[in-house]
């Protein structure tokens, strides 16, 4: 009687190890995959993706402010971005929203990017680092 308890149980373990394989967190950068690092003065922005490269529709990434002497993580305040894609006859815009993370420096971003392309990003902050932004192209799949 306890054989089917025991196949269950067992069932029970495995499909919890893979749930919990398959789920990180979006803020754990040690799985993610550097697409763009752009300098602004004494600030690295990195782009980060658990991804090859950012995906159009919705997709999610993360932004990282990093000092240039040393690569430690620089809490910058407030962020936001933008992104745009140059069309013939009108310009296509996408959405993007950031929030800070429990890491200060690192930044978790929800973007909705509707086509695959060519975007020009544009990432600006304000805060303790003082007030800054940068441009960048980048490749939506």
């Amino acid at each position: 009687m306890n054989r089917p308890w025991g196949a269950a149980a067992w069932a029970l373990l495995v499909t919890a190890a893979l749930a919990a394989a398959g789920c990180r967190r979006a803020t754990d950068a040690a799985h993610l995959t550097e697409l763009q690092r752009v300098k602004s003065a004494m600030i690295d922005v990195v782009l980060l993706s658990d991804h090859d490269a950012l995906r159009h529709g919705k997709d999610t990434f993360i932004i990282e402010f990093r000092s240039t002497s040393g690569g430690s993580l620089v809490d910058v305040g407030t962020v936001r971005a933008s992104a745009n894609m140059t069309m013939p006859g009108m310009p296509m815009f996408g959405n993007i929203q950031v929030q800070r993370t429990d890491v200060p420096g690192r930044y978790a971003a929800n973007g909705e990017l509707e086509m695959a392309g060519t975007w020009r990003m544009a990432v600006e902050w304000d805060g303790p680092a003082g007030h800054g932004s940068v441009r960048f192209s980048g490749t939506v799949q």
